[in-house]
């Protein structure tokens, strides 16, 4: 039967037939060739690169070489060739790329008409592009729109690129910028404390008294506390407001008391934008609190009286509990608004409280314990109610995944995974999920889950907030590897696996802001360290990206944690994260807290939501693969703030 005879159905079938058994055959010799056209390109061998791009025409990765090729001969190119590529490939990502190439060269040579016509099929949100594209403008008699939009690029509180000088220059010679502009200017590189900017736009100010409100924040800058004498500052000038909050911040750099006791007497006084005043606030009731400062409960009173931010609302309880003080801390909670009250953490410390403050009362736990947190696990364990996992199938076919996989893009993005362009194939998914429905990401989620690429999986699902399809969420990698040394190191495999799938959701090539590498992330020095104890083969960084020295040395790690914090589960956990030292810290400072309260009141956000979703993500992982789940060790549990009667006695419903 010919193809175009069947169903739909069957043609897809017998399509993806031929495509796998084609694949079978040529795929590796495919990806060979495309390793060596790469080598060729890199090496500017331009006979050779140009050969093995021609053999692999039907190559999902063809369209790499090809725009390699364009990037390469721009100059010989002509711009309807490029431009036909690119009408091809509109949101590839080697399509931008051969774009940037293109507006460069256009705008090198001056083909000003060439440059706004290139510029209007694919435009670039870069302030390079958008500058060149304004001076193209400028150079065909488009003055007005050029000129707008130098206006726009100008007004930034940074130095913008080099490109936009030219523009720029024409722009000011033609009696620019307004007083007005260069005011607004100058306030925003004052707000992103870019002095040096704000140095040259205070030259361009016109204005008597936008000039004396410049010399006021310089004068701040040298000697911020030099401004709050003489009352320099008017209540109804907003600049003054900003230079007073400037003013304040630094003198918090050596003397936070001093600078909060400024900030709430000179709040009511001045006129302050309200974000401006919001992260003031934020910023002093953060410092207080995390740092357990003396009278830090009645700073954040002070700050925030009308419970109007949440983290401070919140804080406020934490600091309770620090102490506690039973009955404060209850009486804040009533006073949350009603999302945070009726949320997970709050519904439970609600109840213990209550149990805390009258121990006669019984606690109930039935709108906490559906929740699929920790809380929600913590309630179901004290109760011994089941833990609920709310999982929901995708009801993505195996047809459906297989159509999909097809796509141009998909396959593009397995083919650069094979030749571990890892990078690239990031740049494919985005350039993907920018403009796709949630159902084709999550299609595509439950596509790459299959080829083992368990970290865009999971990102794909928060993409669109697919939390209850935990079939991608909560995948198990390197299972042996976790097998083997979890019953070397005496742990249990739960720990580590969602050790891996909270630091990295098993990226093996994740690399964090301070340095941690791999699927567990390990600091380098705690490695070498690590590997040295343990006797772990282990001679430079780059093997952290090997997911057996990476998961040998990060389960070493966690039973050093495990040992030191005599077993407990909750204070090795916070260490891995945190660090060993600063847990002993917390531990002098607030040890002899019930452990729940302890958890609460971390000081770290990062490390407080870590614990909690640590030993939530083991219950999940246990009950998915049919283990006893629980969410803390018997010894654990007895150190809750709950006493052990209450615990017996609490109901259901």
């Amino acid at each position: 039967m010919h193809i175009a005879q069947c169903s739909s159905k069957t043609a897809l079938v017998l399509t993806a037939a031929l495509f796998s058994t084609l694949t079978t055959a040529n795929l590796a010799s495919d990806r060979a060739n495309y390793q060596q056209a790469l080598t060729a390109f890199n090496a500017e061998n331009t006979a050779q690169a140009d050969k093995l791009t021609a053999s692999l025409r039907g190559y999902p990765l063809h369209p790499y070489l090809e725009a390699k090729q364009l990037r390469r001969d721009i100059d010989s190119n002509s711009d309807t060739k490029v431009a036909d590529f690119l009408e091809r490939y509109p949101n590839a990502p080697f399509a931008r790329d051969l774009q940037t190439t293109r507006l460069n060269h256009l705008h090198k040579t001056q083909q000003w008409s060439k440059f706004h016509s290139a510029w209007q099929q694919k435009p670039l949100s870069s302030a390079k592009y958008r500058c060149q594209a304004a001076f193209a403008d400028l150079k065909l008699g488009k003055r007005k729109a050029a000129f707008t939009q130098a206006a726009q690029l100008w007004n930034v509180g940074s130095s913008q690129h080099d490109a936009c000088d030219p523009l720029f220059k024409v722009w000011m010679q033609a009696g620019n910028p307004s007083a007005e502009l260069a005011r607004e200017r100058f306030w925003k590189a004052a707000d992103a404390r870019n002095l040096r900017l704000a140095r040259y736009l205070e030259k361009l100010l016109k204005r008597k008294a936008d000039k004396q409100d410049a010399a006021l924040f310089f004068k701040a800058s040298a000697n911020p506390e030099s401004v709050f004498e003489e009352k320099q500052l008017k209540k109804r000038n907003v600049h003054h407001g900003s230079i007073a909050a400037y003013a304040i911040r630094k003198i918090a750099r050596k003397d936070i008391y001093k600078a909060a006791d400024l900030w709430l007497d000179m709040r009511p006084k001045l006129t302050i934008e309200p974000r401006k005043a919001y992260n003031l606030n934020r910023y002093f009731a953060m410092r207080f609190a995390k740092g357990y400062r003396k009278n830090a409960a009645q700073v954040l009173d002070q700050l925030d009286p009308g419970f109007a931010d949440d983290k401070i609302s919140e804080w406020k309880i934490r600091l309770a509990l620090a102490e506690q003080n039973w009955d404060r801390s209850l009486t804040l909670i009533g006073q949350l608004p009603a999302s945070l009250q009726n949320s997970s953490r709050w519904l439970y410390w609600k109840e213990v409280l209550k149990q805390r403050v009258n121990p006669r009362y019984t606690p109930n736990f039935a709108g906490v314990r559906q929740d699929r947190s920790f809380y929600g696990f913590l309630t179901s364990e004290i109760t011994g109610a089941p833990y609920q996992l709310h999982y929901e199938a995708a009801g993505i076919t195996e047809q459906e995944k297989a159509s999909f996989a097809q796509r141009a893009d998909i396959a593009r993005m397995r083919e650069l995974l094979a030749n571990e362009q890892v990078y690239e194939a990031r740049r494919e998914w985005n350039a993907m999920a920018s403009k796709a429905s949630k159902r084709d990401i999550q299609t595509a989620s439950h596509v790459v889950y299959g080829w083992g690429w368990y970290d865009q999986a999971i990102r794909g699902a928060s993409k669109i907030k697919a939390w209850n399809d935990l079939d991608i969420r909560f995948p198990v990698a390197h299972k042996p590897l976790f097998d083997k040394w979890s019953q070397d190191r005496n742990i249990d495999i739960t720990w580590p696996i969602s050790i891996a799938r909270q630091e990295s959701a098993y990226d093996r090539y994740a690399k964090s802001h301070a340095g941690a590498q791999g699927l567990m992330q390990l600091m380098p020095a705690t490695a070498k360290a690590t590997a040295k104890k343990h006797k772990v083969p282990y001679k430079k960084r780059a093997e952290l990206f090997e997911p057996d020295t990476n998961i040998a040395l990060g389960t070493a790690y966690l039973a050093e944690m495990l040992k030191l914090f005599d077993g407990n589960r909750v204070y090795a956990t916070a260490a891995y994260n945190a660090g060993p030292h600063r847990v002993k810290q917390w531990l002098a400072a607030r040890g002899e807290l019930p452990l729940d309260a302890w958890i609460e009141t971390i000081p770290f956000d990062e490390t407080r939501n870590y614990v909690q979703n640590v030993l939530s993500f083991a219950v999940i992982y246990d009950v998915r693969n049919q283990r006893k789940p629980s969410l803390l060790s018997t010894a654990e549990e007895a150190l809750l703030a709950l006493n052990g009667s209450a615990r017996v006695e609490t109901r259901y419903d």
